[in-house]
């Protein structure tokens, strides 16, 4: 393994430059949180859960505060946002993007989305990392209800999955899986664009009442990787109550679990080997069959060994996954795969650090330690040579049109030493 000594530094010195903190008049609160880059200024859902598992490590109170915030702007019925504007610019007021994914009615200073639900994880993380049992106990339960919250608004047929109703809740914006319930198939990333356009659009009109968004059914997507993580989560919060509470972790363990085989049963494809998403329709479910990073996440979780062995035959795979700087976004051999590297057409074909660091614990959780090997030292030596960027081009490394100083990729540190 190569010498990256200097890759926390490097690290600790652009999540602290993109720290923001101060007290927000309109929301009546103080924040601290720390952005995704400089040209980002807000802050994101899942951007600061990642932050926070780094600073677990780095500067504790900062991860600590960062949650704490985010839990904050909780609402009563558990709901928390993919992205909160404590602070507006001058040239916020001109920028018009943010505007179709705000319900005015309840709040102009954060959106009306959700992001994939990293915060249990993140809660475990940093308890693991600084023993803090007072700072769980403090926010476990809010962290909870933001789980029940997706059991009881964000799972319409009642399974037991989290159906999600723009692609941005996934945190994978232009993933060519979400081409197809929006009636693209030859992948156009335009035309894909133009759809999300016109739902904001028309979800705004609704006032984002989610009843009439599933009746509409024009994005009802029950996604691999967002579904993963939230059994994931749930995991998470059940070993952190078995410290204090055994009966409160076997029931939310149980629920895990209820979610982890739904997950083996509505998602695998036995034809493939692999697992796609689902979008619903008019009462009936569609597989969305393009193989992307979000088919491989249930490698994060306790799959039949038959299935991860097939997962790790594709992760694999040259002609695939497997990349000269895996793991890229979309499979090689898929009609979709970019990478448009040089656009902001993210998710097509990139090699990203989250997702990279989610499957290299999905590996040694599964015991394929000489593949977690492999991808932890190509992605320290992808962050090593071209920085800590917003995403890579899996086959050369640049990073194109990529944001600089990106915070979530420090992820990337977590591997060292491993």
């Amino acid at each position: 393994m190569g010498d990256y000594s200097s890759l926390k530094k490097k690290a600790f010195s652009i999540l602290k430059g993109n720290i923001k903190e101060g007290y927000s008049r309109d929301l009546g609160k103080e924040y601290f949180y720390i952005s995704p880059d400089r040209v980002h200024f807000h802050q994101w859902f899942w951007d600061s859960c990642f932050h926070s598992i780094v600073m677990a490590n780095l500067h504790p109170e900062y991860a600590k505060r960062e949650i704490e915030s985010l839990l904050s702007i909780q609402q009563g019925d558990g709901f928390i946002p993919h992205i909160i504007f404590w602070k507006w610019r001058l040239r916020d007021r001109f920028q018009l993007w943010w505007k179709k994914e705000i319900n005015e009615k309840v709040s102009r200073r954060f959106t009306t989305e959700i992001q994939p639900p990293v915060i249990g994880l993140s809660l475990l993380l940093i308890y693991e990392k600084t023993g803090d049992l007072d700072f769980v106990k403090r926010n476990i339960q809010r962290v909870e209800r933001f789980y029940d919250y997706l059991a009881e608004k964000r799972d319409p047929d009642g399974d037991g999955l989290v159906s999600i109703i723009t692609p941005m809740e996934s945190g994978m914006d232009m993933s060519p899986q979400y081409d197809i319930p929006f009636g693209n198939p030859e992948h156009n990333p335009d035309v894909t664009k133009e759809s999300i356009t016109e739902t904001l659009r028309k979800y705004k009109e609704w006032e984002w009442e989610l009843g009439r968004i599933f009746d509409a059914g024009i994005f009802d997507v029950e996604d691999v990787a967002y579904n993963s993580i939230y059994c994931l989560g749930l995991l998470s919060l059940s070993k952190l109550y078995s410290r204090f509470n055994k009966e409160k972790a076997d029931r939310v363990g149980e629920r895990a679990d209820r979610i982890k085989n739904k997950i083996i049963e509505k998602f695998w494809d036995e034809d493939e080997k692999i697992y796609f998403s689902l979008f619903h329709r008019d009462g009936k479910e569609y597989k969305m069959r393009v193989k992307t990073i979000s088919s491989l996440f249930p490698l994060i979780l306790d799959i039949p060994d038959e299935h991860h062995t097939h997962l790790i035959d594709h992760l694999t795979d040259e002609g695939k996954f497997w990349s000269p700087y895996p793991v890229c976004s979309v499979a090689m051999d898929e009609s979709s795969f970019g990478p448009l590297t040089n656009t902001r057409y993210i998710w097509r074909g990139t090699t990203w650090i989250n997702t990279n660091w989610f499957l290299a614990r999905g590996l040694l959780k599964h015991g394929y330690n000489d593949i977690y090997k492999e991808i932890r030292e190509k992605t320290l030596k992808l962050v090593s040579e071209f920085g800590f960027c917003e995403f890579y081009d899996p086959f050369n490394g640049k990073t194109g049109k990529a944001m600089r100083d990106f915070g979530w990729s420090t992820l990337a540190i977590e591997l060292i030493g491993e």
